[in-house]
């Protein structure tokens, strides 16, 4: 298998299942620069639309591995190094995806592009579509996300709003808290309001998991979680509280793990019992993949939140 550019993964999703991911930016372009990127840090944020990745470049790399990653994905997932809305091909990469697969086509975005005519027509195309929504209030949206300069957060709630009602494929909104920065009481009030003017199969609201961007911020704990799904549920909100990804599917595929789990750690960090749920085989067998990677120096083991993570 040689080496991929822009396919990464399948990658865990706590919200999708097995996701093969697509990266149609580079690493950083994203008009945030949110506290908990398990990604990293933005260095310089932007709004400019334009072609960072061609999507014939993107769509010629998928064509030719798809196959191999047939097996092993549930979902197709644009997404990647940063705010895939960003790149002006996406429309085209989209429509060369689902020339190739049947398999439904997601996108993660952080809603902050949704204003834009070009944009908002495209995400319509998409069967599963992911838009963050981590506070409505302009206080605390500042202190978690660290925004473009250009961005104002009525133009995404309302421009959201519209977008719920006009999509007609799955809509999952994703509400992320991190401690004492969109927790208290006056953020959550704000976006509840919000909420029940936007018409989501689901409001998923979760909290750190892996190494965020920023080292000094910590996550909310379960109690928390649970206390504010209720508090949605009771406002007439279908909410969630999203966990790790623990759903386990066996393979009798030949994969090369040598090559995989770089592609997949590339992306993102992720724990011995992520790969194992994710390539379908044994922690045993991932484990030994592991220790010939940190032989040759290619990934090392982290620890947070009293987990080990594997990193590049």
């Amino acid at each position: 298998m040689s080496e991929l550019k822009y396919i990464f993964g399948p990658a865990p999703s706590r919200r999708l299942g097995r996701s093969l991911g697509i990266n149609v930016v580079p690493s950083k372009i994203c008009s945030l620069d949110c506290l908990y990127c398990e990604v990293g840090k933005t260095k310089a944020t932007t709004m400019q639309i334009k072609p960072y990745i061609k999507a014939a470049d993107i769509l010629d790399e998928f064509s030719k591995n798809y196959d191999k990653f047939n097996e092993l994905c549930d979902v197709i997932t644009i997404t990647g190094a940063g705010e895939p809305t960003l790149n002006s091909e996406l429309d085209t990469i989209l429509k060369g995806i689902k020339n190739i697969t049947n398999k439904p086509v997601a996108i993660l975005t952080n809603t902050t592009t949704l204003h834009i005519e070009s944009v908002y027509n495209t995400l319509l195309l998409f069967d599963i579509v992911v838009p963050s929504l981590d506070s409505v209030d302009s206080n605390s949206f500042n202190k978690i996300n660290l925004p473009d300069k250009n961005i104002n957060i009525e133009n995404i709630i309302s421009s959201l709003e519209k977008f719920s009602h006009e999509y007609k494929g799955r809509l999952f909104v994703e509400v992320l808290f991190c401690k004492g920065v969109n927790d208290d009481k006056k953020s959550i009030e704000k976006l509840i309001n919000v909420l029940k003017n936007i018409k989501a199969e689901k409001v998923q609201l979760g909290t750190i998991h892996r190494p965020p961007a920023y080292k000094n911020i910590e996550k909310v704990d379960d109690e928390f979680l649970l206390a504010t799904a209720n508090l949605l549920k009771n406002n007439n909100i279908n909410a969630e509280v999203t966990g790790g990804f623990v759903s386990l599917y066996k393979t009798s595929a030949t994969l090369n793990l040598d090559e995989l789990i770089p592609s997949l750690l590339k992306m993102r960090p992720c724990t011995l019992q992520d790969m194992s749920c994710v390539f379908g085989k044994s922690e045993n067998e991932i484990n030994e993949a592991l220790n010939i990677l940190i032989e040759k120096n290619i990934i090392k083991a982290s620890f947070y939140n009293d987990d080990t993570y594997y990193t590049l």
